[in-house]
């Protein structure tokens, strides 16, 4: 129980910018199974979102209440994984070999493809949520919590099936390497439970628009650099969580 609560926080720590690192235990088989809770993370970090969307909605119309509460999530998670999809976008737009591409992700300016990426991805999410939001704002609270969940979940069965694109060790390696089946199950299993209890029905909706995007985002990324990165598995958790919010928005 103390190993797992040790890994629940490796990957608070990894995720987010909680000051938790003092009470970590570091370890590398820790480290690479600590992302069996990158899910529940998600829904912590949504949950701030959803909070802080409420609490913003008392005194703020609804488009400004939702932009407050994608500020508060960005500050949480240090722009985590928006960075991952603006490298992305810079090195599968702007490189043709795997090792241009890689090149490209890892450099730390942001280029016109990334640019371009975040601005139309945060206005989506926006006017996306706004209109959820002003149409049910109970089910939008809801969605913003599960737009979270399933975006960190979709590292999963990309980490599951996929090798890992780089030869030289980073920050992400531990985490990006081979899970077992046993902790993707057990991960699924609860995902889909704390999806189904804050969507009901249509978390069928939500998790098949989400299996799809990370399945073409998994097939994409193989055929361009062989494998996955970090930024790669940054770009997924982004269009997971939008095409969350499509998704809902298309069953209002």
């Amino acid at each position: 129980m103390r190993d797992e609560f040790n890994r629940l926080l490796i990957a608070v720590m990894f995720l987010t910018r909680l000051p938790v690192s003092r009470l970590v235990k570091y370890d590398l088989e820790h480290l690479s199974k600590s992302t069996v809770y990158f899910p529940l993370v998600g829904a912590i970090v949504g949950s701030v979102g959803a909070l802080t969307l409420w609490i913003a909605s008392l005194k703020f119309p609804s488009t400004l209440a939702v932009l407050i509460s994608m500020a508060a999530t960005i500050l949480l998670t240090g722009a985590f994984h928006e960075d991952g999809l603006a490298d992305s976008a810079d090195g599968f737009g702007g490189g043709y070999t795997k090792e241009r591409i890689l090149e490209i992700m890892k450099d730390s300016r942001i280029g016109t493809y990334g640019a371009i990426a975040l601005w139309l991805f945060l206005t989506a999410k926006l006017l996306l949520l706004s209109e959820i939001f002003k149409q049910d704002d109970s089910l939008a609270l809801a969605t913003l919590i599960v737009a979270h969940l399933l975006g960190r979940y979709s590292s999963l069965p990309l980490i599951f099936t996929l090798d890992y694109a780089r030869s030289e060790s980073t920050s992400s390696k531990p985490f990006a390497e081979k899970m077992s089946a046993k902790r993707l199950l057990v991960a699924s299993f609860y995902t889909i439970c704390l999806s189904a209890i804050l969507l009901e029905w249509n978390t069928l909706v939500v998790m098949g628009a989400m299996l799809i995007v990370t399945l073409f985002s998994g097939m994409y990324s193989k055929k361009r650099i062989g494998g996955i990165t970090g930024d790669a598995l940054g770009a997924a958790n982004q269009l997971s969580e939008l095409c969350v919010y499509v998704a809902i928005y298309l069953c209002l």
